[in-house]
């Protein structure tokens, strides 16, 4: 009698150990799958879709617009969303357990520096040359030139004869603007500035700057006619 009780008794304690031993690890969840087809549908369709099949919540932000063609089956959540975002322009982020999509950030261009501008030091006037001073010799009258000028101003005139003779000759203002023929031929300057004012009613003088001037004379007061009686 005593056999079958000790028979009872082991295979008691061999169920209790196997019971008190670890159980095997649970196997982790595999990653939810969707199948979501869209046919010209708007991406906040197809996005709701893909979490109610995965059982997963989400957030969308404003400013979500697009239109999806796609056909995915059985394609993981994460992957399937990735697609998405990449066609819609769009991004996520977890946070919590909850995915929040919207429209992906531009990055704004950065502004091109403007270079500062180059500081370069004021030009500095260039020092003016002193006035000459002193008077002619009277022997520079002799020098001699060649003009053949028609219907010329006549400060170009006297300007040619500067030029040639490298004598300075200044036209006053009061001078007008004519025109003459300036037909000197191997002329001196005396004979040429002679003859100019004895035509136009100017005349010529030495100054005191190393120069011969030309202007209009000085208008002579006219004497007048009168007569004074003194009575004692």
């Amino acid at each position: 009698m005593k056999t079958p009780i000790l028979i009872a008794a082991f295979l008691a304690l061999s169920a209790a150990a196997l019971g008190d031993g670890p159980n095997p690890a649970n196997p982790p969840a595999s990653p939810p799958k969707v199948t979501v087809a869209a046919r010209g549908d708007d991406v906040r369709s197809v996005i709701h879709q893909m979490f109610q099949q995965a059982g997963r919540d989400y957030v969308l932000e404003p400013g979500v617009r697009f239109v999806l063609y796609l056909s995915l089956k059985d394609v993981e959540l994460e992957e399937a969303l990735e697609i998405v975002c990449r066609q819609a322009n769009l991004e996520y982020r977890v946070q919590n357990g909850i995915t929040f999509i919207g429209p992906k950030k531009q990055l704004l261009p950065e502004k091109p520096s403007v270079p500062k501008p180059e500081e370069r030091p004021l030009p500095t006037a260039a020092p003016k040359e002193p006035e000459p001073t002193g008077t002619l010799p009277p022997t520079v009258l002799s020098r001699r030139f060649t003009t053949r000028m028609s219907k010329a101003p006549i400060r170009d005139v006297f300007k040619a004869i500067a030029e040639q003779t490298k004598v300075r000759i200044e036209v006053a203002d009061s001078v007008p603007n004519w025109k003459m023929d300036a037909f000197l031929i191997d002329t001196s300057i005396k004979y040429a500035l002679d003859l100019i004012c004895r035509q136009t009613g100017l005349e010529f003088r030495f100054t005191n700057r190393q120069s011969i001037e030309i202007r209009k004379p000085d208008p002579t007061p006219k004497e007048e006619n009168r007569v004074t009686v003194f009575r004692d």
